[in-house]
This record gives structure tokens, C-alpha cells and sequence, in this order.
């Protein structure tokens, strides 16, 4: 009997403990709810405090060095920012269309403004059907209102009708709307202060330019362009195009393999972009935080349409005192458009070249549209040669190679041939030299006939020599005797 009033006992004393344990540890839990509560009250608070802020000098006084810039909210600082922005007064679209093109322009030395061509380029190349489909938003994105204003009126004066229908828009960014720009030191080494303030500023204004794109849902899709670039006829069409060829999810399709021109995103993914850009608006550059961030969004490759559609044509930076020159390698212009456009009978084209599967040999002798582009460098006995499907009387053969904007991808040193024995379909023997290459062309006017017959079935395009640079082909016109 004592042996059991001493278990109860004991069970009786580790209920107490086990009962003093619980209680203990649910006054810890409801303290703990009570302090997070009030740190999340003081953290609402100050977050208040610090957002409504309305000038600059506020904002770096304010500031820490590293300013977590995407926690900052343009609509708690002004509600009706997008209205703000607007430069001139167009009228309110309630119709979301399908593209958006938006690109900053800011003052440049010696009053250098490539933004006209640009703008010229992208209205000039563009159907009447397009505008009904696309606007295109400039960001003036310097602070000197003079200019500011000189900008706008030009702008204006130039293109009435597309401002007054809205198609073109313009914005203008504010000092209120900007981090701390000076004092950088988390930036590439080698940069000078100069240069890491440019590129830190010009990624804010990236950054503003797709929050207003994001905010006033303009359209399905934007492209992100620079104001120093041109175009190609059809452009519209042509990214529309290959818009619809993708088969899986893409985050961002490029039209120019350059910096961060033409890079084509939904507009819904605008402001994760701007976010992620800001955030290391000091660190990177746009056109490399870029390519961080299509991965983010489980796009691993990128996808670049060849040839492009835009090309870079700027050689004075707004980043004084520097020259940018870069071309597209891949961007052909109207250049692809036939010259002479010769008879040129039905026939078979081959080449012992490697070519680019867009630019096969059959484009160069065609008469609409095209150009030959190897992807290999030319050898010694390298050659090029037409199968005519029926012998045919010629008066003349022009072969012109490379183009204005690849002039080094030509042909160097070639000779013309042609031959009226055919050993097989796809070539003939004891050929004739007609014509030899100077500076990427040959002209052969009065084409002289193979021995004992006035019928050629082959035409050809031997290399002499191995040459350091990769073959545009643009246009072979053959012309017949009549």
C-alpha cells in the first residue's frame, strides 16, 4: 500500500512539473507574439516616415549607403506619378495594344542627337497597319529643362500626329525619383567615379522607364531599344513573327545580340526586372544584370533572332568624353534587297563553304530577297557554283559580295569560270576563266562563249587564295542573250 501512494506521488509530481513547463513556455510564446508585434508596428512606422519623401536632398540625407532601392515605392510618394512624368498631354488609351517601345535619350556633347534617325527609322519602317498596335515612350531622362524642353517641342514638331494620337509618348524623370548617385564605391574598380555615376544613373532610368510601362499597362509586350539605333522594313511583322514560332515558356527574345538594345519581355515581368536592376544599380550594368535575371525566370539560354532587326549606330556616348562603336555582326539592313536583278534562269546553287541555315547559297542567286553568308573562311580552291537546269546562251554575269554594314566579309581574290560540260548534276569540267574579283565584285559584260558552242551549263566561283574573313554573297545576276 506505501509502495503505491509513492508511485502516485511521483506521477503526481511530474504532472506538476510538466503543467509549471507549459504554462512557463506559453508566457514566453505570448511575450514573444507581444514584441514581434511591436517591432513590426516600429518597423510600419518607420518605413512611413522614410517613403514620403519630395526632393533629393531628403532622399541621400535619409538614405543608408546601401539603399535597397526596390523597397522604394514611387506610389507612396506620389499616387498619381505616371500622371507626373508626362511631358506633353495625349490623350488616355483604354485600349492595351500589342507592343511598347520604350528607350531613354539624354544630353550628349557637342549637341549630338541620334535620337531623330531613330525615331525616323522606326516610324519610316513600320506599316500603316502597325500603328494601330504599337506605342513608343521616350524617357528624357536629363534634368536640364532647357534641353528638356527643346527636346519635347522638336519631338512634337516633327511627328504631330503620332503625339497627337498617342502612338508616341513622352516622359520625363524627376530628381525626387533617384537613389544617391554620388559617393559610389561598390563598383568595378577599373571604373572611374565618372563612369560608375553614369551607368548607375542610366540604370535608374531603365528602371523608371519599365515601371511606367509596367504601371500604366500599355501593351502585351515590350522592347526595351536606345535612342542610337535603326531598323528594317517589316520590323512589326518580323518580331511578331518570331514571337509566335517559340514553342515553350521564354522570359526575354532578342533582336539585337548588343547591350540592351531590342530585348523584347512581357510587360507583366517589367517590374521584377526593374527590381532586380535596381537593386544593383551600382554593381552591374543593365545589359549584364540582364542576363542574371532571364535565368531567375528559368530561361537558361538566349534567344536571339538571326539576322537581327536593329542595329547600333551611335559613335558619341552620353557618357562624356567616350566613343561607342559597336556593331551588330548579325543586323542586315534593306541592303538584302536585289539590285540588278538579272534573267537568272532556273538552275541548282552549291558551295563547298559552310553556310549559315538562313543564308543559303540559292539566296544569292535569287532575285527577290537574300544574301549568301558562309560561317567558315574561305580556302584556296574554295568555290561557289551555279547548275544551270538547261544550257543557257549569256551576254552578261555580276557578282556582287559583302555589304555596307559587313564590308570586310567579301570575296578577296576569285576568279569567274564557266563551262558547257557537265560531268554530273552537280558540277562541270574544263571550265574557262571570264573574270577575276576586284574589291569583293566582278562584271563580266560581253561573256564569251565556250569553245564550239554558245551554251553554258555551269557558272562558277573559284578562290585563289585562303582569306581571313567569312563570304557575303548578296547578288549573282546572270542576263541572257536575246
Amino acid at each position: 500500500m506505501k509502495k503505491r501512494k509513492n508511485i502516485l506521488q511521483t506521477i503526481l509530481s511530474l504532472v506538476t512539473v510538466m503543467v509549471v513547463i507549459v504554462v512557463f513556455q506559453t508566457v514566453l510564446f505570448v511575450i514573444q507574439i507581444q514584441n514581434n508585434a511591436q517591432f513590426y508596428q516600429n518597423y510600419n512606422n518607420k518605413e512611413s516616415s522614410i517613403r514620403p519623401i519630395t526632393s533629393t536632398k531628403e532622399i541621400i540625407e535619409r538614405s543608408p549607403k546601401r539603399i535597397l532601392y526596390p523597397q522604394f515605392d514611387l506610389d507612396n510618394v506620389n499616387r498619381n506619378w505616371t500622371d507626373t512624368v508626362s511631358l506633353i498631354r495625349s490623350p488616355k488609351e483604354t485600349n492595351r495594344r500589342y507592343l511598347t517601345m520604350g528607350l531613354v535619350t539624354a544630353k550628349r556633347p557637342q549637341n549630338t542627337v541620334y535620337l531623330y534617325n531613330t525615331l525616323k527609322s522606326l516610324i519610316t519602317n513600320a506599316n500603316r497597319e502597325d500603328f494601330r498596335e504599337i506605342y513608343i515612350v521616350i524617357l528624357l531622362s536629363d534634368l536640364d529643362q532647357e534641353w528638356r524642353t527643346n527636346m519635347t517641342s522638336e519631338i512634337v514638331n516633327r511627328y504631330p500626329q503620332e503625339v497627337k494620337n498617342g502612338t508616341i509618348k513622352i516622359i520625363g524623370s524627376f530628381d525626387w525619383m533617384y537613389p544617391s548617385l554620388t559617393n559610389l564605391t561598390h563598383h568595378r574598380k577599373w571604373h572611374s567615379e565618372s563612369k560608375a555615376t553614369w551607368k548607375a544613373k542610366q540604370n535608374i532610368d531603365f528602371v523608371l522607364l519599365w515601371l511606367y510601362v509596367y504601371k500604366t499597362k500599355l501593351s502585351e509586350f515590350y522592347l526595351h531599344l536606345e535612342d542610337d539605333v535603326i531598323t528594317v522594313g517589316g520590323y512589326i511583322k518580323a518580331m511578331k513573327n518570331f514571337i509566335n514560332d517559340q514553342k515553350g515558356e521564354w522570359t526575354c527574345l532578342e533582336f539585337s545580340e548588343l547591350g540592351m538594345i531590342a530585348k523584347l519581355y512581357h510587360t507583366h515581368d517589367l517590374e521584377a526586372l526593374a527590381k532586380m536592376v535596381a537593386l544593383f544599380y551600382q554593381e552591374q550594368p543593365a545589359d549584364n544584370t540582364y542576363l542574371h535575371f532571364n535565368p531567375q525566370m528559368l530561361q537558361f539560354r538566349r534567344i536571339i533572332r538571326k539576322p537581327t532587326l536593329f542595329q547600333h549606330i551611335g559613335m558619341t556616348s552620353s557618357q562624356w568624353g567616350h566613343v561607342q562603336a559597336l556593331k551588330d555582326r548579325f543586323f542586315v539592313a534593306n541592303d538584302q534587297k536585289k539590285v540588278l536583278k538579272g534573267d537568272n534562269p532556273p538552275a541548282k546553287v552549291f558551295t563547298s563553304l559552310r553556310f549559315l541555315s538562313k543564308h543559303s547559297p540559292e539566296n544569292a542567286y535569287n532575285t527577290s530577297f537574300g544574301y549568301f553568308w558562309s560561317k567558315s573562311k574561305a580556302r584556296k580552291n574554295d568555290n561557289f557554283r551555279i547548275i544551270f537546269n538547261k544550257p543557257q546562251s549569256i551576254k552578261r554575269i555580276v557578282v556582287n559580295s559583302g555589304l555596307d554594314v559587313f564590308p570586310e566579309d567579301k570575296i578577296y581574290s576569285a576568279l569567274l569560270e564557266i563551262s558547257s560540260k557537265s560531268i554530273n548534276k552537280n558540277d562541270c569540267t574544263d571550265y574557262k576563266i571570264i573574270g577575276q574579283f576586284v574589291n569583293g565584285k566582278v562584271d563580266v559584260q560581253n561573256v564569251p562563249p565556250p569553245l564550239n558552242t554558245t551554251d553554258i551549263h555551269c557558272v562558277q566561283i573559284r578562290f585563289q587564295k585562303s582569306q581571313n574573313f567569312w563570304v557575303i554573297i548578296h547578288e549573282i545576276s546572270v542576263f541572257l542573250r536575246r
